[in-house]
C-alpha cells in the first residue's frame, strides 16, 4: 500500500473515530441536560429506554417514552423526536415536537369529564402519530400554534391550527384566559371509524335506528338553518347545513375562523348565543366526502 493510501485509510478512520466519539459526546450531554430539566419541574416524570442525536438535523430523538405530567396526565410512546424546544423560559415559548406509537388512555386524568363519554363509545386508547409545533413572541403577544395533530389509524385524523393574542406566556396564570384574543382558528378532522362509533351512541340513547336518529338530527340543523337565514346570519346557516352534509356522509370536515379583528374569549361569556359566536368569529364549514379522501 503506497504512502498516499495509507494517509488516506488513517484519515478516514481517523474521521470516523471522531465522529462516533462527537456523537457519543453529544448524547451523554443531551441525556444529561434533559435529565435536569425534567428535575426542574415538580410533578414531572420521565423515562426512556434510548436517546439519539442527529447532529445534522439538530433533533433529538427518545425511544421507548413514558411519560406522567404533572397536572396528571400519563402518556407513552414509541418514539418521541424533539427538534426544537426552549429550555430559556418556564413555559417554553416554541417547540417542535413529534410522537410515533403515541398512546393516550381514556383515564380522567387524561380527558377530564370526557373520558366517561369516550369509553362509553368503547374507546380504551387513542393511539397514533401526534405532533406538536408553535412558537410565541414575547413582544406583540402572538402565540402561533402551526400544528397540534393526531393521527390515529383506527379512529380519525384531527389537525388544528391558528393564533392568539394577548398571551402573556412569561408571568401566565390561568384567569388570564379571558383576555386571550382569538385571531385565526383551522380545525380539520378526517374520520375513520369515529363517527360511526358516535352515530351508533346516538341511536342507543334514542332506542332508534341510526338512519332514524340521523334524519332526526338532519332536520334540526336544517331547522337551525332556516332561523339562521332569518336572522341574516350567513355563518350559522352555512356552519349548520355543512354539518349536516358532514353527519350523512363523514368524510373529512374543516371548521375555519377568521374573524376580522381579533376576538375575546370573554366575549363568549357575554350573553351571545351560539349563532352569535359564529357570526362573531366568521366561522367557515368545509366537507369532503368519505369517498373523497
Amino acid at each position: 500500500m503506497s504512502g498516499l493510501k495509507k494517509f488516506l485509510v488513517s484519515f478516514v478512520i481517523f474521521a470516523a473515530l471522531c465522529f462516533f466519539g462527537l456523537k457519543w459526546y453529544v448524547n451523554t450531554e443531551v441525556d444529561k441536560e434533559l435529565t435536569r430539566a425534567v428535575a426542574d419541574i415538580p410533578g414531572l416524570a420521565l423515562s426512556y429506554a434510548d436517546l439519539s442525536v442527529d447532529i445534522t438535523a439538530h433533533t433529538v430523538t427518545l425511544e421507548r417514552v413514558d411519560a406522567l405530567f404533572p397536572s396528571g396526565q400519563h402518556v407513552q410512546a414509541d418514539s418521541v423526536s424533539i427538534a426544537a424546544f426552549d429550555r430559556d423560559n418556564p413555559i417554553p415559548h416554541f417547540a417542535t415536537i413529534s410522537a410515533k406509537g403515541l398512546t393516550i388512555p381514556a383515564t380522567a386524568q387524561n380527558f377530564g369529564e370526557w373520558a366517561g363519554y369516550i369509553e362509553g363509545l368503547g374507546i380504551k386508547t387513542l393511539a397514533g402519530n401526534a405532533g406538536l409545533d408553535y412558537t410565541y413572541d414575547p413582544e406583540t403577544k402572538i402565540l402561533e400554534l402551526k400544528e397540534l395533530s393526531l393521527d390515529d389509524p383506527k379512529l380519525g385524523a384531527l389537525k388544528l391550527t391558528g393564533a392568539l393574542d394577548n398571551v402573556d406566556l412569561t408571568g401566565f396564570r390561568p384567569e388570564q384566559s379571558f383576555a386571550l384574543g382569538i385571531r385565526s382558528a383551522v380545525l380539520t378532522f378526517d374520520n375513520r371509524e369515529f363517527m360511526r362509533l358516535v352515530s351508533a351512541d346516538w341511536a342507543k340513547k334514542t332506542g332508534a335506528s341510526e338512519a332514524a336518529t340521523l334524519s332526526r338530527i338532519s332536520l334540526e340543523l336544517d331547522g337551525l338553518a332556516a332561523y339562521a337565514e332569518t336572522q341574516a346570519n350567513e355563518s350559522a346557516r352555512a356552519a349548520m347545513l355543512g354539518l349536516k352534509t358532514f353527519l350523512n356522509d363523514p368524510g373529512s370536515l374543516t371548521v375555519s375562523a377568521n374573524p376580522a379583528e381579533s376576538v375575546p374569549v370573554l366575549y363568549f361569556f357575554m350573553g351571545r348565543d351560539l349563532f352569535e359566536n359564529l357570526d362573531l368569529l366568521n366561522v367557515h364549514v368545509e366537507t369532503v366526502p368519505a369517498d373523497g379522501i
